[in-house]
């Protein structure tokens, strides 16, 4: 999996130098591959961005670092007409440029003729599949051994991101080509502007936590590669990637133990139910894991009282009461936020986080044992 943080052009200064420095190093240590940036940005000009892009993409290849940046057409125009920039761009040791809208076929060429670059980036998110299979075409015309990849937008403004079904098809015009695509995970402790609002690929990520993203991403989109498109990763975002990742990709015993604490006016009966061995429905929804184990003890008559009716939060566990008729005594994990319901109890929460990764990989057949811990 190809692993990617973003680092924008900016007026150079030592404050800037200082961020290059602090985020490749970053990059680095937490095991990423690449080093995204651009140079077509309007707020600043051509030159401004060509030179950040030679300290970003020079400090990058001090650590071995992939570097890919992204020209738009206007650009990748200027600089093939101005034999000064190209003889600049030459200077600087990059991998791959991420093609923009506005570009052409011979440009493309003209481009890869006279850098030493690897290949090329197209955009996964707006093409057919009769385009893709003629970009992918076009491209090893260009060179046989050239390696091509595949990265979605990301979406600044709230509404305007692509939703799953599309992101799944567009991947599916990709899939003969077995090159990587990148999906766009958000961060939050500095979000880019102008609207900091999150720059993610899918519309449902935008405020979820990087983990959610992420397991999101691995568990249900087959990601190959993603890119931390928001500024100035943190190093509690960089150590919130990596622990996500291990989780995901970690071999799990076919009996899984969950550390969770119960409320105080939880009851033995509710109590029973959670401690016993729970595998989860896989027509579950999104927002609840629905336990096969308790539904099957609900069939039965369990008849659960009424009891502690409140805000059900991420990672609570919830059993339905007797309201809720023949579901009493069914168990639920909540995956994401939901309101109060008058047929439901909050009887416990799961202690630790990445439990609640290894609780999204429960479609692998994984039986979950819950084990209480004192509050």
């Amino acid at each position: 999996m190809i692993k990617c943080v973003a680092i924008y052009p900016n007026h150079i200064t030592e404050d800037y130098i200082g961020k290059v420095k602090e985020s490749v190093s970053r990059a680095y240590q937490h095991h990423f591959d690449e080093i995204f940036t651009t140079i077509h940005l309007p707020e600043y000009t051509l030159e401004e961005q060509m030179e950040c892009f030679c300290l970003i993409a020079k400090e990058a290849k001090q650590y071995g670092l992939e570097v890919t940046v992204d020209i738009g057409g206007l650009y990748i125009t200027q600089i093939l007409n101005d034999e000064e920039k190209l003889e600049f761009l030459k200077k600087i040791p990059f991998d791959f440029i991420r093609l923009d809208y506005g570009y052409d076929a011979k440009q493309v060429g003209n481009l890869y003729e006279q850098l030493d670059i690897r290949g090329f980036v197209f955009n996964a998110s707006i093409y057919s599949q009769m385009e893709v299979d003629e970009i992918m075409t076009f491209f090893k015309t260009v060179a046989p051994n050239i390696e091509i990849r595949a990265c979605h937008n990301f979406y600044i403004r709230e509404t305007t991101g692509i939703d799953g079904e599309y992101a799944l098809r567009q991947d599916s015009y990709l899939k003969k080509y077995k090159v990587p695509i990148y999906y766009c995970v958000p961060s939050y402790s500095n979000p880019r502007g102008p609207l900091y609002l999150g720059l993610c690929t899918l519309e449902k990520h935008r405020n979820q936590s990087i983990r959610n993203v992420l397991a999101d991403l691995y568990l249900n989109y087959n990601l190959t590669a993603f890119m931390m498109a928001d500024e100035w990763l943190s190093e509690a975002e960089y150590k919130e990637v990596e622990e996500t990742l291990d989780v995901l990709t970690s071999e799990l015993s076919r009996e899984v133990v969950i550390d969770v604490e119960f409320f105080s006016n939880v009851s033995k009966e509710e109590k029973d139910i959670v401690l016993k061995n729970h595998t989860f429905r896989n027509d579950s929804p999104g927002q609840f894991l629905r336990s096969q184990s308790s539904r099957q003890m609900a069939e039965f008559g369990c008849v659960i009282e009424k009891n502690h009716t409140v805000l059900r939060e991420e990672g609570m566990i919830t059993i339905d009461n007797k309201m809720n008729k023949r579901y009493s005594g069914e168990l639920q994990v909540i995956m994401k936020e939901a309101c109060e319901d008058e047929g439901v109890n909050v009887v416990a929460k799961i202690v630790y986080a990445n439990d609640l990764l290894k609780l999204m990989r429960f479609r692998e057949g994984i039986s979950y044992r819950f084990r209480e811990v004192e509050s």
